[in-house]
């Protein structure tokens, strides 16, 4: 078992998001604005369990950095952690680590 696969079943095992989400998404983060995987993971680790979000919030959040990029996948990492598991704060840290102009936050609960 590749060590992706190994990742996603571990971390699905701890948050309750589905294995296949979590490679999709890892995929989709590692691809967006340049990522590197290792980053991207651990942006969906704080994601899911510091910030207890669910396939849909991630969805939107990965679709939000598509739409913000450029920026650098590390400074975002840093931004998502220091949003401390608000999920508010985890949207406002896309715009704090790149050039977008804002964040589209409905449906954030």
């Amino acid at each position: 078992m590749s060590e992706r696969n190994k990742w996603a079943e571990k971390l699905s095992a701890k948050c309750g998001v589905s294995d296949a989400f979590l490679k999709i998404a890892l995929d989709e983060l590692s691809e967006s604005c340049y990522g590197d995987a290792k980053t991207s993971q651990e942006i969906l680790e704080e994601l899911t369990l510091s910030c207890h979000m669910d396939e849909s919030e991630m969805r939107r959040f990965i679709e939000e950095v598509s739409k913000n990029c450029p920026f650098d996948a590390k400074k975002l990492r840093d931004e998502v952690v220091k949003a401390g598991g608000k999920k508010d704060n985890v949207f406002e840290s896309i715009s704090k680590a790149g050039h977008g102009a804002g964040v589209d936050r409905s449906g954030v609960r």
